[in-house]
């Protein structure tokens, strides 16, 4: 990767992370037009549609950026936000499919049990669902990485059915 396109997704990144989702998403599909076939700038493309609710934006950015291969740290998020997103737009299949494939890879992730947990309740798999919350619970409890989504999980608890109010 260009060392100019790197430091302009780190500045998209910095942008994102103030809340200027708008000023983010300008430069990072700029940058597309001249780095199409890098996986970091599509991942962080996928990850600036997602926060404002343009989940099925993002899935065909997620998508291309697991094809064209990300580090182990964004790959693992790819795979969650890519279930996430998938649930968001009521592909639950693909959701499941996802977060499943997401858990297999990185069993040190529990918040893939969570946002699983929520595809198969959309699913009607209400058994399946509070199964694996019950056992992520025992498994663990006070977890700093299910914390980082606490924002998100809570929201989902009050409605857990799409469609999802911004």
């Amino acid at each position: 990767m260009c060392a100019n396109v790197s430091a302009d997704i780190d500045r998209a990144i910095w942008l994102r992370k103030s809340g200027q989702h708008t000023a983010a998403l300008a430069i990072l599909l700029d940058l597309l037009k001249v780095a199409p076939t890098d996986a970091r700038l599509n991942y962080e493309i996928a990850c600036t549609y997602d926060p404002q609710g343009l989940e099925t934006d993002a899935i065909p950015f997620y998508e291309r950026a697991l094809e064209l291969g990300l580090s182990a740290t964004d790959r693992c998020g790819a795979l969650l936000g890519l279930g996430s997103s998938y649930r968001c737009a009521e592909q639950y299949a693909d959701a499941v499919r996802t977060l499943e494939r997401g858990g297999v890879e990185y069993p040190e992730a529990p918040e893939f049990d969570v946002f699983l947990a929520l595809a198969l309740y959309n699913m009607g798999e209400y058994r399946r669902s509070t199964q694996l919350l019950l056992n992520h619970i025992a498994k663990f409890p006070g977890s700093d990485r299910i914390a980082q989504f606490q924002r998100a999980i809570h929201y989902y608890a009050a409605q857990p059915d799409p469609p999802y109010e911004g």
